[in-house]
Parts: C-alpha cells; structure tokens; sequence
C-alpha cells in the first residue's frame, strides 16, 4: 500500500482499530499474532509440506543432494561390512571362512573386497562433498525466497494489522524465525539421512548378515535391544521439552518488543527519565528469557547421558557375548567383534545428532507454524477477481448512502451521501471522533464500507485494481514520514521514474527548494531515520513534495498543518493555491485559512453529515458549523471573530474514531 506522508497515526481509521479485536471486521483473518500455543514438535508435516513447494524451482540442485545423501548413507553403513568381508574371507583363516558356494569368490576375492572398498569410500567422501556445497545453498535459496515473500506480503496487509500486532513480534517472525526455519532445514535433510542410515544398519545387522552367514541375528537383535527404551525416554522428555522451548519463543518475542518500543520511543522515554523504571521492566523480561533457555539446556543435557549409557550398554552386548563365543564356541569371527562396534557407533551416532538437534527442530518447525501464520493472513482489502484497471482520474468522488464500522453495532460513519465535483477543494470540518479521518481513509481504501458505496469518477473503488486508483492520488498525513536516504530518493519515492527537474520542479512549487539548497548536499543530503536531521516544518514540506512529485488527480491532506509552525504554515498555504488547482483535494484542517479558501466545507458530526456549504452560508445558518467555528476560534458575544490559533475543544470522541 502506497501512502504520503505520516506513518505515525491514519487519525480515526487507526483509532476504530484499537477496538478491533477478533470480534471486529473480517476480524477472522487478522487475529492478534502471539506465540502462546504454537508448540514446536520435532516434525510437522504440514511446514516440511510447504517448505518442499519452495524446492520447486532448484530441481536440478535438489536432485543432485538427495543422491549426495543416498550415496553418503550407502557408504556409511556398509564400509564395516566390506571391512567384515576382508576379515572373514581374506585374512581370516579360522571359523567358516569359505563365503558361501553361491558368491562367486576364490583367491582374489581379497582383491575384489578392497576394489570395491576402496570404490565406495571414494563414492563416500566424493557424496559428503557435494552434500556439503549443495546444502547450504539450498538452505539460502529457501531463505532468500521466503524473505522475499515475507516483505512482499506484509506489504499487502491491511492497516489494522500493524496497529494491533506489535512491531517486534512481526520483526520476531520475518527475521529470526525465517533463519531459525532455514537453519532447520539442513537439519532435517540430515535428519532423514540419519534416519536412512539407522534403517541401512539394521537391515544389514538383521538381514543380510544371518543371509551371508556371518553372524547370528540373535546377536544383532540383542544389540537393537536399547533402542525401544531410547525411544520411550525421547518421547517421555519431548513433553517437558516442547513445555520449555514455548517458553522461550514467549520470552524471545517480549524481548524483542520491548527492545522495538524503548528505542522507537527513545525521546519520550528520556523526556520523562524513565530509563531506570524501563531497564528494570526488561532486565525482568530478560531474566524470563535467560531462565527459559537455562531450563531447556537442563532438558537437553540430561538426556545426553542417558544417550551415551544405552550406547556403553550395547557396545558392553557385543564384547560380552561375541567375546565370550569367540574364546568359547568360536561361533562369530573376530571380523564381526570389529564390525559391530562400529555399526553400533553409526547407529547411534544419528539418535545423538537427532537428540541434541531435537531442540532446534522443535523451533524450526514452530518457527515454520509462525511464519505460515503470517504467509496465510488475508488482507481486508483485496481487489475482486475481476477487478478492471482504473482510468485516468478526472476527479468525481461520490458516497453513496455509505456506512461503516469497525466494531458491528457502533457505527462510526452513517449513511452518507456526498458529490465531490472535479476540481473542487473541500474542507472537512467536525469535532473529535465525528470521523473525518475514517471518510477519507476510505476513499484511498485501507478499508472497505460495511454498507454502501463510494465511486470515483462514477466506478465503484471495490471494482476496480486498488494500485490503479491509489497511483492516482496522494495523502498527506499530520505526521510527516520520510525514509532512510536522500532528500532526492524520498521526493520521487512513488514517482520513481520522475526525472531531477520533476523532482525539483514538485520541491519549487510547495516552498521546499530553498532549504533543500541551502543543505550542504542539496537534493543529494541524507537523511537520518525518518528524517530526524530536520525540523518537523521541513520534513513536511517533503512529505507535500512527495504527494506532488506524483502528479495526483485527488489530493487528502489528514491535519497536515497541524504540527509545523505558522512561517511553514504560510509557506504551504501560499503552495497549496498553486498545487491544488485543477485537482479535485480534500482537507481536514482546524485553520481558519484552510477553511476559508474551500470551495465547499462539509460538516460532518456523529458519523453523519451536519451541513454542506461555503464559509459564510455555513455560518449564516448559525449550526453546528457556527457552533464549532465560535469554539474554534474565540468568536465574541457580538459575533467579531477572535483569534485564529485556538484547538478544538470538543465533546468525547465517538467509539471507534479519533477524527
């Protein structure tokens, strides 16, 4: 979405938006974002799903890795039986250690076991390389894809999303738990390897060794025999873990919107010394943070141990009954008391990595819930399938018996009618919460009317590409935002084929230039975080600059003077009779200047139209206008009007408006 100006406060639209819970408005797609129940489990399907559409476009890569993994595993698990084979039909001269009449061995079947040895370890390390390169750059394709598509869509969410949804829970998803996903990534391609490579030992442990006659499966089966009770204590620990981890997510996300609320508000926070009362809030939330993450680390090492005894255990099985067969019966080869270890190794080599990975998949996966939560939100405001490109812009605005409401049952605008003429300037004057601020937030479409219509140039605004009606216009906010970069780059920002004499050309006509040149950079200057490096004046000299650059047919100007001095004030005034001419402008403004010029002042009071009508017939009418106008600025018993400085002093606002 495309706005000029503030990026501090949308008036009443943001107002109403502060009682939309998810009670509110097409509220069931923009629920509150929080990590409270977002439990991370060491495999969610639906994510490792939706993480496998991104693989889409990197077949190529994809296929190569996975026949990297197959081939590594392959290597892994049978590089002990080539060895066992070398023993017990090269070397060993002692028990059976004829092969079988069907394998097709004589006196070089040494030779052919260390060919083939010696080709598989090749093939081992040779696949462990290029798992090594094709990984990571999986891992950051998906990464950068998902970045991408992050910005993108959080771009075209509505308004009332990023005023009930704090900024650091939103940073918290798009930032870290992007990385936490793709980091997860890796570990999940190796976790199915470790998976293919328990499955790899225990085929050959209980399968084909019995096959070749090389040893009893009652051996292998005895070994195997820990692994049912390492999977009842894996399942016993992951409930007090994932416990632990959500915990962590919880405190992280607090974290992170305290850092986001202290610095954003650093002035505030200085100005009323509150430094020490706010370190102390944080230094709380983080001691939650530091005892959450001490509690999981709690969790994870006491399960190591258990990890190594089982793996001591089983390797205690093989030197107890294979030695014992070896000195007794002489059953086994001394080739299979060589083998087994190391297959038990590599067995439980893959439980260890799954056990202290298990962690982090448990965050990957709840990191890849959180971030499909937001992937998955539907804007309020989404064009119709069959949404038309909207034509240049003469300038018409029409309400037709149009209504609207953030909370269902408080009406903050009721039935309006309205026929804006091209080219005309209006005013739009009410007390606090008569909802001005929601009336033109409206026509540039942050929302949609609950009831009614709103038409520009005689086309319904729902019907048509919201990015083709909004080129056409401009708002300036009472609040001036400008972004990190240089005077130039912030003036064309929409505009951004606009060429430097556009640019200067928009600066000249609002009184903009000449600060600009008397900057040491000109329209080449830096400015510093949301232009913190000039006066409130200039940045919405700026802002105006920006609305004009773009040469708009329909131009809203929210309070924009409000907030600058009376010089600046004259500056603009002076502009705005240049700028406006011949474009259709609607201005909410509390300056007896602003309202004066108007071609048609509206009036609106409770969501409704008061009155419709110049200056002067408004206030030969002697109603709310007058009413107003007196409170406004000081009008005497006798009707000879005071002074033009004052501020509204007006009734509480309606629910749900600030305007």
């Amino acid at each position: 979405m495309h706005s000029h100006g503030a990026g501090g406060g949308f008036g009443g639209m943001m107002g109403g938006m502060r009682g939309l819970q998810s009670g509110g408005m097409n509220s069931p797609n923009l629920d509150n974002l929080t990590d409270e129940g977002v439990q991370g489990s060491a495999y969610d399907n639906k994510v490792v799903m939706r993480l496998a559409t991104y693989l889409k476009s990197h077949q190529k890569d994809v296929l190569i890795t996975i026949g990297a993994i197959v081939t590594y595993t392959v290597g892994n698990v049978t590089i002990p039986l080539f060895m066992l084979l070398g023993i017990q039909w090269g070397i060993n001269q002692g028990y059976d250690s004829t092969p079988p009449a069907w394998l097709p061995f004589e006196s070089w079947r040494l030779h052919l076991v260390a060919l083939v040895f010696l080709a598989m370890s090749l093939s081992y390390f040779t696949a462990m390389y290029i798992q090594a390169i094709f990984m990571p750059k999986l891992s950051q394709s998906i990464l950068y894809q998902l970045r991408t598509q992050m910005f993108s869509h959080l771009q075209d969410l509505s308004p009332s999303f990023f005023h009930r949804t704090p900024v650091g829970r939103i940073m918290s998803r798009s930032q870290s738990d992007v990385l936490q996903l793709t980091e997860t990534f890796e570990l999940m391609v190796t976790s199915v390897a470790d998976m293919l490579s328990l499955v790899g030992i225990m085929l050959i442990m209980l399968v084909i060794l019995p096959l070749l006659g090389l040893a009893d499966w009652r051996l292998s089966l005895v070994c195997l025999s820990v692994v049912p009770v390492l999977f009842f204590i894996l399942a016993y620990w992951q409930r007090f873990a994932r416990r632990s981890f959500t915990r962590i997510r919880r405190a992280i996300a607090m974290v992170n919107g305290e850092y986001n609320q202290n610095i954003t508000g650093v002035r505030v926070v200085e100005s009323l010394n509150r430094q020490d009362e706010n370190l102390e809030h944080f230094q709380d939330l983080n001691y939650e943070h530091l005892d959450a993450n001490m509690q999981a680390s709690r969790f994870s090492g006491g399960l190591q141990p258990i990890v190594e005894s089982l793996i001591g255990i089983a390797f205690g099985v093989v030197i107890v009954m294979g030695g014992s067969a070896v000195l007794g019966t002489g059953d086994p080869s001394w080739g299979v008391l060589l083998a087994f270890p190391m297959w038990i190794q590599r067995f439980f080599e893959p439980i260890r990595h799954l056990t202290m990975q298990y962690t982090q998949l448990q965050r990957g996966m709840a990191a890849g819930v959180r971030i499909f939560e937001v992937i998955d939100l539907q804007p309020e405001v989404k064009d119709d399938p069959d949404a038309i490109v909207m034509p240049p812009i003469k300038g018409e605005i029409e309400f037709e018996n149009a209504s609207f409401h953030y909370v269902p049952g408080i009406e903050v605008l009721q039935d309006i009618n309205l026929h804006i003429m091209p080219g005309e300037n209006v005013a739009l004057v009410g007390s606090t919460g008569a909802g001005k601020s929601t009336l033109v937030t409206l026509i540039h479409r942050f929302a949609d009317l609950t009831q009614g219509t709103i038409k520009v140039d005689g086309h319904d605004i729902r019907h048509v590409k919201r990015s083709t009606l909004v080129n056409q216009m401009s708002m300036v906010l009472q609040e001036p935002y400008l972004f990190s970069g240089t005077i130039n780059e912030n003036i064309r920002y929409l505009h951004v084929e606009a060429s430097d004499e556009d640019v200067i050309a928009a600066a000249q006509a609002v009184g903009a230039h000449d600060f600009i040149m008397a900057l040491e950079g000109g329209y080449n200057s830096t400015l510093a975080e949301r232009g913190s490096n000039l006066s409130i004046g200039q940045r919405q000299l700026l802002s105006f600059a920006r609305a004009v650059v773009a040469d708009p047919r329909i131009i809203i100007l929210d309070e924009a003077t409000a907030n600058i001095d009376t010089y600046t004030e004259l500056l603009i005034q002076r502009a705005l009779q240049r700028v406006l001419q011949g474009r259709t402008s609607i201005v909410i403004a509390h300056r007896l200047s602003t309202i004066r010029n108007a071609d048609k002042i509206i009036v609106l009071d409770h969501g409704k139209v008061a009155e419709i009508g110049n200056h002067d017939e408004l206030l030969e009418r002697k109603g709310v206008y007058a009413r107003l106008y007196a409170i406004n600025y000081g009008l005497d018993s006798d009707g000879t009007e005071g002074s033009d400085s004052g501020t509204v002093a007006v009734p509480a606002p309606a629910p749900g408006d600030n305007n």
